[in-house]
């Protein structure tokens, strides 16, 4: 197991689980067969050996002085993770997200592999059934996440070289020596080297970051950045985005475990539109309209701050070389502009911020220096310190460091199906942690981008709220994008 892995293992506490998911809408009408809830899970366990992320468990030892393994569960029960459930009347959307708040509050048990889905029955939209899937960060991230749906999609088909040497080399079967053996390794010789190797990199991290760019660096652009060359950053004021930074709002203080979970599609055909009239990217136009929507459910709430709120953005580093480990990310911090009230100005000003922030990270910032950081993670530190951080409120005390986090994961090109079913609708569900108890996800799937809120229900009651504001700051910001015809 990787340090990063392990750390979301070691943060985690009763008030903090460290779980993502998913809420999928699945059209059963498609299917060769009438739907039950057996076939489908008979069908779960037969093609779960092409999934070897959902066959591994924790295995540690106490004389272990390294990270936890992975270990091969060669008994796996379906049964045990796979279940159902009934909704409430009448069976809508509220009553579908209702019960998934209600069972996201539950803990993952670690003695077995860190997931669970439930199948969500008797829904009022015909021949449609709910899946909520859950599983703990340590075992995917959002990228990882929609690799697995894919996988899903695509089971029955011959497993990938690639799957089977994850089985053979990440897992396996409980080596106590080898385990001991790895640990004791790890402590002596890795991690010294890690450290030293870490030491003169972070020190001179911060002036790197806040250095202006070289001056070649203008020429070059992010791999995603197809904004047009407009002269667009020279229109706006582009303040910075720094941690401890962000302003308090109701939904930054200590959680609890109990979740409030909702869901909303925007039409990519629109979000494209607006991209095109503004020479931006969709990215830029999915955070301005998180932005309108988070303006409006604060202005609401009697609670927006003068300055603007500022996001945890994940960036997946999962094509680097070497790549291993569940979680492949680093992050950036974006303002997401929220004092600004006109949506147009907001996406000029975070379109500017954005493009210069992403040039700024990967030219300064090694991808895997915060995988390399984690790998010195201390476990019993941790775990303590997160427990006193929890149980006596500390992050209701110093400044806070981000407001929520955001992330846009890359969807399937090709049309999603749920064993056999199509999917209609997709919310994914980021992780909270204490001092953000909101996380606003999205993935793109047959050509919407399906937007999941995923929040503390003690801060956050009325996710509906935010998804509705979202909704309603994208109408907004297409009217006035086809009202008004930017000057190219």
């Amino acid at each position: 197991m990787t340090g990063f892995d392990a750390s979301l293992l070691y943060l985690e506490t009763a008030q903090q689980p460290l779980v993502v998911g998913a809420v999928l809408f699945i059209d059963v009408s498609g299917l060769e067969v009438e739907y039950s809830f057996d076939r489908l899970r008979t069908e779960l366990g037969r093609r779960i050996k092409e999934l070897p992320e959902l066959r591994r468990k924790i295995y540690d030892s106490p004389l272990n002085l390294g990270h936890p393994a992975w270990v091969e569960e060669y008994d796996l029960d379906v049964s045990a993770h796979v279940r159902r459930v009934d909704v409430d009347e009448p069976g809508d959307e509220r009553a579908v997200f209702e019960m998934c708040g209600t069972l996201g509050s539950r803990p993952l048990h670690r003695t077995r592999p860190l997931w669970e889905m439930w199948i969500l029955e008797h829904l009022a939209e015909p021949d449609t059934v709910a899946v909520f899937f859950r599983a703990h960060h340590a075992v995917l991230d959002g990228a990882h996440g929609a690799d697995i749906l894919l996988k899903l999609s695509r089971a029955g088909r011959p497993a990938s070289p690639r799957d089977l040497d994850m089985v053979r080399v990440e897992a396996g079967s409980a080596n106590p020596i080898r385990l001991l053996a790895g640990g004791l390794w790890d402590f002596t010789v890795r991690r010294p080297l890690t450290l030293a190797r870490l030491i003169p990199e972070v020190l001179t991290l911060p002036l790197a970051l806040h250095s202006p760019p070289s001056p070649a660096a203008p020429a070059e652009s992010a791999p995603d950045d197809d904004r047009s060359q407009d002269g667009n950053e020279d229109l706006v004021v582009v303040p910075g985005a720094a941690p401890f930074t962000a302003p308090r709002t109701r939904f930054n203080a200590t959680i609890t475990p109990h979740r409030a979970v909702w869901g909303t599609s925007l039409d990519l055909d629109e979000i494209t539109e607006v991209k095109d009239a503004f020479g931006v990217t969709v990215n830029d136009v999915y955070h301005t309209v998180v932005g309108g929507g988070l303006r409006r459910y604060l202005r609401a709430h009697d609670d927006l701050p003068d300055p603007p709120l500022i996001a945890v953005v994940p960036v997946s580093t999962r094509d680097a070389d070497g790549a291993r480990g569940h979680n492949r990310v680093t992050v950036l911090f974006a303002s997401l502009r929220t004092d600004i009230a006109d949506p147009v100005d907001r996406l000029r000003a975070i379109s500017a911020r954005t493009g210069r922030g992403k040039k700024q990270t990967r030219n300064r910032m090694r991808p895997d220096l915060i995988q390399d950081v984690a790998e010195l993670a201390p476990a019993t530190a941790l775990q303590v310190l997160m427990r006193i951080y929890g149980d006596f409120h500390l992050a209701d005390l110093h400044p806070v460091v981000h407001n929520l986090v955001v992330s846009n994961i890359p969807g399937p090109e090709e049309e999603l199906d749920f064993l056999g079913g199509r999917v209609t609708r997709m919310y994914p569900l980021g992780p909270l942690m204490h001092g953000s108890g909101l996380s606003v996800t999205a993935m793109s799937v047959d050509g919407q981008l399906d937007v999941g809120v995923n929040a503390c229900e003690h801060l956050v009651p009325d996710p509906d709220l935010v998804a509705s504001g979202i909704r309603e700051a994208m109408d907004r910001l297409l009217e006035l994008t086809r009202e008004q015809a930017p000057r190219r």
